[in-house]
């Protein structure tokens, strides 16, 4: 930090700035001040020695003359000195007794200094030429106005002075201040820049505008380090999760290409290769798909659907696979009497519906049952009489290619539930893995207003369709 820095700092420019603003303030409204304030102070003395000096005008030169004179006998002190001249300048009557030196224009008031006693003493005065070319000056002493008008000029001065040295002094200090707290915002910045994401910009808990610029960019950098440990963890988890069908298939290849084998052999491991490769397949369309779900580019196919025939419909689809399991696999969309049509890609939701109850027939033992109903929300519950997902592995069933101790024996790549959770919050939901004694509940949640993205409803109705479902067959990925 340094204080040539100060020059560039906004805050340093900015207090300067208010600090000219109201010294500009301040002195306009001081100037105002001492000029209505002169004004008054010296306005009805001037009106009255006006008409003192005109009042002249109807008087003989001799009784003029006897009353400047009986007016300088009341003022011995000559606080108001009063003096008659001849057109030529000579003193006639009075104790003013000579003329300035710039005789000023007639009928115009001026200042003066007359030395008396070793000191000037200032004194306003008034010139007025008599009909009979005479000269008439009518004066007061205004050595306390002059003071005051001197006082108030200092401390008008003294006043700017401080204001613009704590206005630089503020400017100075706050400057500083802002300087301090964004060097420290910049090397937490280089920090991260440096690879450092675990790294967050400080924030003095003061709510101002940087704390609430830093808090923003804290959550996203937030945001920023789960999405790039999830990009390793997927980096991660596609190298070991390929590893064991690629190994298989390069073995498959390497018996078909030694071996001398028959031709129905050679069919067979041509077809196990051919099951390989499409498994790989799938699993990378999955990840594209949760990719495509979370970029959100699926909205512009929502349509208004009927949430509880798209239910039906998905538990129709899957009611012969829990049959063959024995299972019991209920749903009765006449329990529920809420609203049903919500704003959805009916193809997408078919696949999420799909892969809830996929896992659950997989995951529930023979002679089980599993139960889908609505609920306020509206939303979608799954409840299931499986072993269910341990609470310390519920917050990762969105994570891809994660798959939980109690689903390790069983086929699937571990990503079902991301691919779900992809599509729910889509659709504004969120996936919830709810407690349940004795088997699992999975919820697909609406969120609040406030909480998920605001998607406009297009078009008519549309009712699930056998097309739909093919497609959500196929793209199905068992977790």
């Amino acid at each position: 930090m340094r204080f040539r820095d100060l020059r560039s700092a906004s805050s340093f420019r900015l207090a300067l700035f208010f600090a000219a603003l109201f010294g500009s303030a301040s002195l306009l409204f001081v100037g105002t001040t001492y000029t209505l304030t002169t004004s008054f102070l010296s306005g009805n003395p001037d009106e009255r020695m006006r008409a003192q000096a005109i009042s002249f005008d109807a008087r003989s030169p001799h009784n003029a003359e006897e009353m400047i004179d009986q007016h300088g006998l009341l003022d011995p002190a000559g606080r108001r000195p009063f003096g008659l001249f001849a057109p030529d300048g000579r003193w006639i009557a009075g104790n003013l007794k000579k003329l300035p030196n710039s005789l000023p224009r007639p009928e115009r008031f001026f200042e003066t200094k007359v030395k008396a006693g070793g000191e000037d003493t200032i004194y306003r005065s008034f010139l007025h030429r008599l009909p009979n070319g005479r000269i008439v000056i009518v004066s007061r002493n205004i050595e306390e106005l002059a003071q005051f008008r001197q006082r108030l000029l200092d401390v008008t001065v003294i006043g700017l002075l401080l204001m613009a040295l704590l206005g630089i002094a503020g400017g100075t200090i706050i400057g500083l201040a802002s300087l301090r707290r964004l060097d420290g915002v910049t090397l937490a910045i280089e920090s991260i820049t440096r690879g450092d994401l675990s790294r967050r910009l400080p924030a003095r808990g003061s709510n101002d505008d940087i704390d609430r610029l830093v808090r923003v960019v804290n959550s996203m950098l937030d945001q920023i380090q789960r999405l790039m440990g999830e990009v390793k963890g997927v980096c991660d988890s596609v190298a070991h999760d390929l590893r064991t069908p690629l190994t298989r298939l390069l073995a498959i290849l390497e018996r078909a290409h030694r071996h001398n084998l028959s031709a129905d052999e050679r069919e067979i491991e041509l077809c196990n290769a051919i099951q390989e490769v499409q498994q790989m397949l799938r699993t990378f369309a999955a990840l594209l798909r949760i990719s495509e779900m979370e970029d959100g580019i699926r909205r512009a196919s929502f349509r208004e659907i009927d949430l509880a025939q798209l239910v039906e419909d998905v538990v129709d689809y899957y009611e012969p696979a829990a049959e063959t399991k024995g299972i019991d696999l209920l749903f009765n969309p006449d329990l529920t009497d809420m609203p049903k049509l919500i704003s959805a890609d009916a193809d997408l939701m078919f696949e999420a519906l799909g892969n809830l109850l996929d896992n659950a027939i997989k995951f529930t033992p023979e002679s089980g049952s599993i139960r889908v109903e609505l609920a306020e929300g509206p939303s979608v519950i799954v409840t299931d009489t499986g072993p269910g997902i341990a609470p310390e592995e519920r917050g990762q069933v969105a994570i891809r290619f994660h798959r939980g101790t109690r689903s390790r024996g069983t086929p699937g790549n571990g990503l079902g539930l991301p691919l779900v959770n992809a599509i729910a919050r889509l659709h504004g939901m969120e996936l919830r893995i709810e407690d349940h004694v004795g088997g699992c509940r999975v919820a697909l949640a609406t969120l609040p207003l406030s909480l998920s993205s605001s998607i406009p409803a297009q078009g008519g109705l549309n009712r699930i369709n056998l097309a739909s479902r093919t497609a959500a067959e196929t793209l199905a990925i068992p977790s």
